[in-house]
């Protein structure tokens, strides 16, 4: 099964994407979209490839939070079912089995669930909590929002683990707006109240995004 368009947060991720692809032959698209629930959901009601796509093979790629011991910084995990934390009433999402077990075995990387929430998860606790709940692997802000939206699509789930579940974070869950946009004033405040958890998270996904580079062409081999 060939992928036929890839969906990666605008920023950081998309150009890590962007770069691994070089020297890829007949690499398929790479569209950048917004980080978080609300403006992804916007994006994908006015995307002009949504009917192009509808019914195709779409893999939607970027970092995301452990939520398990089990994966560290650097791990590349593929999301078989993903829970939807936003909102009143939790949904389970699956993702398309035949494409996401042919990227498994290209990447030797291991099926999880993930969850979806509507922010950064920033605390040790609160990853926990997920965790138990959804009995969950990996946060991020965008996977269930795609599924629901493109129940047709031969969808896959692809995260790189940028921060691990044993460390908090500085308090970043803010410095996202609802359109996507990164505020940096807010990050900028947020890594001067706590430079140590600054400097751990920035080398982190500094590591989550060079493996992000790195699995990217693996995926087309």
């Amino acid at each position: 099964m060939a992928i036929q368009v890839i969906l990666v947060p605008a920023g950081a991720e998309h150009q890590a994407v962007v770069r691994g692809l070089k020297g890829v032959p007949e690499a398929p698209p790479v569209v950048s979209v917004p980080a978080g629930p609300a403006a992804f959901c916007a994006f994908l009601a006015s995307w002009e490839g949504r009917s192009r796509f509808a019914d195709r093979e779409i893999l939607l790629m970027g970092l995301g939070g452990s939520l398990s011991t089990h994966h560290s910084v650097g791990d590349a995990i593929l999301l078989g079912q993903v829970w939807n934390d936003v909102g009143d009433e939790p949904q389970c999402f699956q993702s398309d089995r035949a494409l996401t077990h042919t990227l498994t075995q290209r990447l030797n990387a291991p099926i999880g669930m993930g969850v979806t929430c509507d922010r950064v998860i920033t605390t040790v606790a609160e990853k926990q909590r997920l965790g138990d709940r959804y009995q969950a692997a990996v946060v991020d802000m965008e996977s269930a929002v795609l599924l629901d939206a493109m129940p047709q699509a031969k969808i896959a789930l692809l995260r790189v683990i940028s921060d691990d579940c044993s460390h908090d974070l500085p308090d970043i869950s803010r410095a996202i707006g609802p359109d996507g946009s990164l505020r940096p004033k807010i990050l900028a405040r947020s890594f001067l109240k706590r430079p140590i958890a600054a400097l751990n998270f920035i080398s982190n996904s500094l590591q989550g995004l060079k493996t992000l580079e790195q699995v990217t062409p693996t995926l087309f081999k």
